[in-house]
């Protein structure tokens, strides 16, 4: 296939990770928020269609994964894989349930028009550094501020922003085959400054700590 297609394929694979993100946030949604509150007011008939939609939701999202699988195994040749591309110990990082400590082992600050972010290894004897321009860094931010105000999520992961913000970032920082890398980073600074918190019990998933407001102010300060 000609490569001139290689970025629609590669926005396509995006669309879906995006889609199986807002499904899962419907389904919690309505496990967590919905049928308690129902079951608070004793809403009987509203508890089982809603646990209706909850069983239409999960099948979705299992005919999504199969149609996901599908299109990555016709056009899997055309589509970056970031997490081949990643630092390993970032990878490794993001996968504990709780990163707090990665955060206190982070270390951020303005150069020039760039945002250094170093984290330490854990027996401190070096750090690995990530090197972000500064609209680059305000970008990330807002684009997460914008999933909880604007499209009400109640948290958001680092592929979904990744996935957002995928051409801008490689067309315009070093991380062509790693956006995420980049994005984790910023999360990183987020979660030391007590503005993104994980998700409780939830790993790769984060939550606001601070209003969106705060957050703005707190991005113009820098």
């Amino acid at each position: 296939m000609n490569i001139v297609f290689k970025k629609e394929i590669e926005d396509i694979s995006a669309s879906y990770d995006l889609l199986e993100d807002s499904l899962e946030n419907l389904k919690n949604k309505i496990l967590q928020e919905y049928i308690p509150d129902c079951s608070k007011n004793g809403q009987v008939e509203e508890i089982q269609n809603a646990l209706q939609i909850f069983e239409k939701v999960k099948n979705h999202m299992n005919e999504l994964a199969n149609l996901k699988g599908s299109y990555k195994e016709m056009f899997g040749g055309y589509i970056i894989n970031n997490n081949q591309e990643e630092d390993n110990e970032e990878i490794e990082e993001e996968n504990e349930k709780d990163i707090k400590d990665v955060a206190d082992r982070t270390t951020w600050k303005k150069e020039n028009e760039n945002i250094r972010i170093e984290t330490a290894r854990p027996d401190g004897s070096s750090s690995y550094p990530n090197i972000i321009p500064i609209h680059i860094f305000e970008e990330i931010v807002r684009t997460i501020i914008d999933q909880f105000v604007r499209y009400n999520k109640d948290y958001i992961k680092t592929s979904t922003i990744s996935s957002l913000l995928n051409d801008k970032i490689i067309q315009e920082t070093n991380y062509k085959k790693s956006p995420k890398t980049l994005v984790y980073s910023v999360i990183k600074v987020l979660i030391k400054e007590n503005i993104l918190e994980n998700k409780e019990n939830y790993k790769r998933m984060y939550v606001l700590r601070e209003s969106p407001e705060h957050i703005l102010k707190w991005l113009e300060s820098i």
